[in-house]
């Protein structure tokens, strides 16, 4: 089921060879725009543009998550792999380009001879950042996993079995609704062991103005990144998108303490998409959902641990206490 390429003597990449996506792109589109509420889903932002474009956001002045789990990571690194000094395997979900995830590495290469870090990924995008690692550490192995999270993560139980500290970083779990963030939560306690910790970034809630300003920067990066999505379903679909005809919303839902991104129709139209057959209707003030962001605070997290089979262990924030990484253990273990 897993093919491995070996890079080195240091770097191997495994490959889901049954990994398939449920609904392809189209079908997606086609049901989101087609449906009572319209949606898109956001896993389709992250074209080649889209991606360039939350790189830029995450330097935006208003944008904090980023520069608050990395404050995070700078100070209190070496804290994190003291307190996990039992533990020579990093699992990473999501791992992207593991820009972050470099300063926990320089922290548990101080005191260790040798480290495994295995990200886990369903991009290709592992591939280039696990070659820069890989030149950049000497004494780091890795062993990259190209799979959905559930099959990578019974694929690496079944052949590495050392002690672990699994990380989802960039709170990432604020994308998913509290029972998905549960059946993630969950899955993964299934493959800890006593002495394993997982590791979760959240984004805390805060006043409304900074939340809202963080999806709604003054250079208008965020609403381009929001509009790319019709840009990739014009190139891709043979749609007709005009972009000018539409504005980005981004708002914060106090009652479900989440941030919600739309793409708001400035007047009403229909939309061609010539590969699907479809035309899509909008009226004017018409909305289409584009994302989620979950805000979370300590009651919140506490509650998801304990539906997930999964306790406090830790608790790292940054100064301003806008963003926290949490440690879980299994439930009756130390």
């Amino acid at each position: 089921m897993f093919k491995e390429e070996v890079i080195n003597d240091r770097l191997s990449i495994f490959r889901n060879d049954k990994i398939h996506f449920l609904n392809s792109f189209e079908e997606d589109v086609r049901n989101g725009l087609t449906s009572e509420k319209k949606f898109l889903l956001p896993k389709y932002f992250y074209d080649e543009r889209g991606s360039e474009l939350f790189e830029k956001i995450c330097s935006t002045k208003e944008y904090y998550p980023t520069r608050s789990e990395t404050e995070i990571l700078d100070n209190l690194s070496d804290t994190i792999s003291e307190r996990n000094i039992d533990k020579n395997m990093i699992v990473e979900l999501g791992s992207g380009t593991s820009v972050k995830t470099e300063l926990l590495i320089r922290s548990f290469l101080k005191e260790r001879n040798e480290l495994l870090y295995i990200p886990l990924d369903v991009s290709n995008i592992i591939i280039e950042s696990s070659r820069q690692l890989n030149e950049n550490y000497s004494r780091l192995v890795i062993n990259g996993v190209i799979s959905f999270y559930e099959e990578g993560m019974e694929f690496i139980v079944s052949r590495f079995d050392s002690p672990k500290i699994i990380l989802f970083l960039g709170s990432s779990i604020g994308n998913f609704t509290h029972e998905e963030s549960i059946d993630l939560m969950r899955m993964l306690a299934k493959y800890m062991n006593e002495t394993d910790r997982l590791l979760i970034g959240f984004d805390l809630v805060k006043e409304t103005k900074i939340l809202e300003d963080a999806y709604n920067d003054a250079d208008g990066i965020t609403a381009e990144f929001n509009l790319n999505i019709l840009s990739r379903i014009n190139r891709e679909l043979n749609a007709n998108f005009k972009l000018e005809s539409f504005k980005h919303k981004a708002v914060f839902n106090k009652e479900d303490s989440r941030i919600e991104m739309y793409l708001e129709s400035l007047s009403d139209m229909n939309v061609e998409l010539k590969s699907i057959d479809e035309i899509i209707k909008l009226k004017k003030g018409e909305l289409i959902h584009t994302e989620n962001s979950y805000k979370f605070n300590k009651r919140m997290i506490n509650e998801l641990a304990e539906r997930s089979g999964l306790i406090f262990s830790d608790y790292y924030t940054d100064e301003k206490e806008y963003f926290a990484l949490c440690a879980f253990r299994l439930k009756g273990n130390l």
